[in-house]
């Protein structure tokens, strides 16, 4: 498994820059922009499915998915190590979004944790959503066929983000009661954890 994660974050450095270095723009507008929402959850979007996408799609060029059938990995080891890395770089992107989203509390003398929850909640949701929705599609059909996953997940996801910003997204009555995010949070949670589960079912199914 360790060989497998090595391989896609070898990748992802030669072959995902250009995603990774629109992220970094998107994340350096966060600290500038007054409305700081979708500059912080378009790269956390990005690089949460755009690079398991591309990795995907590098597989299948180089004809990987048939050359990894002699080696010793199950197909939901496989399938686990596109998670696992979509995972981590949404991480990244989580913990800068929120440093930026402090940052700015602090600059503008307004810094609720009540706040910074809510934006935390949300970043979560997007990010770990459009992947949730796509990848299965992608180890069902392919990357051709599931292509349009990416962008169907992605643009909801986009469009979202959009309309909370407009709206100032805020939940003042969950100052005394964060239940309700909490219950969101996990919900995103066990969306990707289903998700990863049906991509393994999926990915076992499929003809190389």
């Amino acid at each position: 498994m360790k060989g497998l994660l090595l391989k896609d974050f070898y990748l992802s450095w030669r072959y995902c820059r250009a995603i990774v270095m629109i992220a970094v723009a998107f994340l350096c507008l966060a600290f500038l922009m007054e409305d700081t929402l979708f500059f912080q959850a378009y790269p956390m979007m990005m690089l949460s499915s755009g690079i398991p996408l591309s990795l995907i799609g590098y597989d299948e060029q180089d004809k990987w998915l048939a050359y990894s059938g002699t080696l010793p990995y199950s197909r939901a080891q496989l399938v686990s190590a596109k998670y696992l890395v979509g995972l981590c770089f949404g991480v990244v992107a989580f913990v800068v979004g929120m440093v930026a989203t402090v940052v700015r509390m602090h600059l503008g003398g307004e810094f609720f944790w009540e706040s910074l929850v809510v934006v935390g909640t949300t970043l979560l949701c997007l990010g770990y959503i459009a992947p949730a929705l796509m990848l299965p599609f992608l180890f069902k059909f392919g990357i051709e066929k599931g292509r349009m996953a990416f962008y169907v997940s992605v643009g909801l996801c986009f469009g979202a983000a959009m309309v909370l910003a407009r709206v100032e997204f805020q939940v003042p009555l969950l100052v005394n009661s964060l239940w309700p995010l909490a219950v969101v949070a996990g919900a995103a949670i066990l969306l990707y954890a289903l998700s990863w589960m049906l991509s393994i079912r999926f990915y076992q199914k499929r003809e190389l």
